[in-house]
């Protein structure tokens, strides 16, 4: 029998109400189970939030975890943190948390503010400043290989999200709607790349697409205001 993600959330969400009760603020799912798009091998990103955690509850969540039903080959991570934590968050970080969460039990109300075309910006242009020095110092110091290519082009899909937010103020949840959305070629492209194959002939020209559109989304943020 196939793994059933429903079965094992609504599952979560009955262990952690036991075991934190009241202080339970917020389940949630993210990522590719959250964006339909998994595959055999996917994380599965559960978002748990208490009102503040403590080492004691760390340690309970891990038990919890090891306790559940079997996930077949798909490992849990995600995020695992505090109400207030939360509430003074960068920012940046909260936009694609706020927008990628579904909501399974409780809510971010209260906790997590609307994001702005402004957080939106901000946390494109980390993502574009992380791609751009790795590919660099791996193009420099290392080799650039189909695998490594096609993990900056998946961090690119976030990237390029965020910056048609700013765009448009229009979230886009998949790949394959984000592909059909955007107009630049270059864009598409990227996340493309991200979900074929690359083969060796391609990494030079996905390579400098990968440059060519890190530099904009850094350089933009000097420009009009996007609020």
């Amino acid at each position: 029998m196939s793994f059933n993600i429903h079965f094992w959330l609504n599952e979560l969400v009955v262990r952690l109400k036991a075991t934190f009760g009241p202080r339970l603020k917020a389940v949630g799912l993210q990522g590719s189970f959250r964006r339909g798009e998994e595959t055999p091998q996917s994380d599965i990103d559960a978002v748990v939030i208490l009102d503040l955690i403590s080492p004691q509850d760390i340690t309970a969540y891990k038990t919890l975890l090891a306790q559940m039903p079997p996930t077949d080959s798909h490992p849990v991570c995600g995020f695992f943190g505090g109400e207030e934590e939360l509430k003074n968050w960068p920012r940046s970080e909260l936009f694609q948390f706020s927008y990628d969460t579904e909501i399974l039990y409780g809510s971010l109300e209260g906790i997590i503010k609307p994001p702005t075309r402004q957080d939106a910006l901000a946390c494109a242009q980390i993502l574009a400043g992380n791609i751009y020095h790795s590919l660099v110092h791996t193009w420099v110091h290392g080799e650039l290989t189909p695998v490594f290519l096609q993990e900056l082009c998946k961090i690119s899909f976030f990237m390029l999200q965020a910056v048609h937010f700013v765009r448009t103020g229009s979230y886009v949840p998949s790949k394959k709607e984000l592909i059909n959305t955007l107009i630049n070629i270059q864009e598409r492209q990227l996340i493309e790349s991200s979900v074929s194959q690359i083969t060796p002939a391609k990494i030079p020209s996905i390579a400098g697409n990968l440059l060519k559109c890190c530099q904009k989304i850094l350089i933009f943020g000097s420009g009009p205001n996007v609020n």
